[in-house]
Parts: C-alpha cells; structure tokens; sequence
C-alpha cells in the first residue's frame, strides 16, 4: 500500500478513537436531530410543496427554493450547518502538523522510508475521509429522524439532500486545507487553532456585515430615495457588495446549496440537475480554487520547511 494511504488510515484511526471525534460526531446528531425535531411541526403543516423566495442575507445569496420538507429543514438551519463545517474543518487541520512537530513525532515518522509529501498527503487524505464519514452519518441520521417522524420524502428530494451533503464535506475541506496551512506556517498548535476557529467563525458570522459596511463606504453617501442618482448608487452597492462575498467560501457554499434545492415557479418543482450545473459552476470552482490554493502553499511549505 502506498505509504501516503497508510499514514491516512493512522490519522484516521487515531482521529476516530480520540475524544476530540466524539465530540464533534455528537454534536453533529445532536444539532441535527434538535434541528428536524424543533421544526416538525411546520413541516407537518407545509402542506404541498412550493416554490418560495428564500434570502441568506449573511452570505449575500438571494433565490426561490421548492419547499419539501428536507429542502426546508437543509436551509433553515443553514447558520448551524454553515458555522460547524467550517468550525470542524479548521479544528481538524489547525495543529495536524505543528503539534507533531512540538511533540517530536514528526523526526520519528521520517525516520522510517517515507518522504515528506507523503506525510502531508497522508494528512490531509485522513483528515477528508473524517470529515466525509462525519456528514455522511449525519446526513443518514437527518434522514432516519425524519422517517421515524412521520414526515414525508422523496427520492429526488434525497437525492438532492445527498448532493447538498456533498457540496459540505467539500466546504468542510477548504476550512480543513485553511488549518493545515495555518498549521504548517505557526510553530505553536495553540496559535494556529485560536486563528484557524477564529477566522471560521469571522467569515460565518461576522464576515457579511463587514462587507455590507465596507461597500456602503465604498460607493459613498446613499443618494436621495427614489432619484436616478439613488438608483445607480444602489446597483453599484449590489456589485460591490458580490464583489465582496466573492472572496468567502461560506457564501459560495450557501449558493450551492440554493441552486440544489432551487425550483421552478413555472413548473412548481426542482430545476433540473442539468441547469444546477450550470448556475453553480462559478461557485463550485471557487470552493475548489479555496481548497487547493491553502492545500498548495501549506505542500510546499512543509516540504521545504524546517521540522525543528
């Protein structure tokens, strides 16, 4: 077996045994089963599906979704989903590299015939395949709750909470390649957990309104109401403002998500999978850019790097 595959089944086994996985896997069943039990009983009363107008504000996403009830569950709780994906994927890789280098493992594992990318890709492929049974189990544990609730599915609607998952793990990943950068650039784990979570939880939580505040100052004074003047100034706000959430994975996440479980009025259901694609390819090469770009720099900097 390549070696790099070995060290990521020892990431993972120690990852899976350790307090730190029980605790996150815990806090995922827990959020995600308060998360359909708190909201039954609307489900129950949504009736027949249709399609809505639905805003994420925080992340500067606008769109109509087709209101199934795992639809509507998937974005209602979508702040929960957003912070603790991204929380989770920088925790795991804030100190995947620094805190073996501090405890003096690291010597020890290149000591035996392994070169150091396989190390880091051994890491990072350990780490992923964590993240990915994590939000699988939750994702099956979502659905099983639902079932035994009563409340009604269907198999485009699973299908689509599937690819919904999957574009998480995916945002997980870009948090995840983030912390081991960080983990490669700071010598001490405390610091590059406290950045890693710290910035998390800026670009969830506090990033939208910054960059609200931040396009206003740009564009200048707001123009009197209902003048041309005023019109122009705000569509350049609204440019400024996508040029702003451009830079953030989470808004590119949540984008994803909203063309997933997007409808049609015309038709009143799903858009197709076909036309999701394509509304979604900017966005998904954006979180894929995110993630390779921090996984690249943190490669070359731990190849190249001294490990004393």
């Amino acid at each position: 077996m390549n070696p790099a595959w070995n060290i990521a089944l020892k990431e993972l086994y120690t990852a899976v045994k350790s307090r730190r996985f029980t605790v996150i896997v815990a806090t995922y069943l827990v959020i995600f089963g308060l998360a359909v039990y708190g909201t039954k009983d609307y489900l129950v009363q949504l009736g027949v599906p249709t399609v809505e107008s639905n805003s994420f504000t925080v992340w500067g996403v606008t769109g109509e979704i087709y209101t199934t009830p795992l639809a509507v569950l998937f974005t209602v709780n979508m702040m929960i989903i957003t912070v603790l994906g991204a929380v989770l994927g920088a925790a795991l890789g804030a100190d995947a590299v620094n805190r073996e280098i501090e405890s003096g493992t690291m010597k020890v594992l290149l000591g035996h015939p392994v070169y150091r990318d396989e190390v880091i890709n051994g890491k990072f492929l350990g780490m992923a395949t964590l993240v990915a049974v994590t939000n699988l189990v939750a994702y099956v544990a979502m659905v099983a709750v639902m079932l035994m609730l009563g409340l009604p599915l269907d198999a485009d609607s699973l299908v689509r909470g599937f690819a919904a998952m999957a574009v998480t793990i995916l945002y997980t990943l870009v948090f995840l390649s983030v912390g081991l950068l960080l983990s490669t650039l700071s010598k001490k784990p405390e610091t590059s957990m406290l950045a890693a979570v710290g910035l998390a939880i800026f670009l969830t939580v506090f990033y939208g309104i910054v960059a609200g505040v931040v396009a206003q100052r740009i564009v200048g004074p707001e123009p009197p109401w209902g003048t041309t003047a005023h019109q122009l100034w705000q569509e350049e706000l609204e440019v400024w403002t996508s040029r702003l959430h451009a830079i953030n994975p989470a808004h590119h996440y949540v984008q994803l998500v909203q063309y997933i479980f997007g409808g049609d009025r015309f038709v009143n259901y799903y858009i197709p999978m076909s036309d999701v694609l394509l509304y979604g390819f900017n966005s998904l090469a954006m979180l894929l850019v995110m993630l390779l770009l921090p996984f690249a720099i943190a490669y070359a900097r731990f190849l190249t790097g001294d490990l004393n």
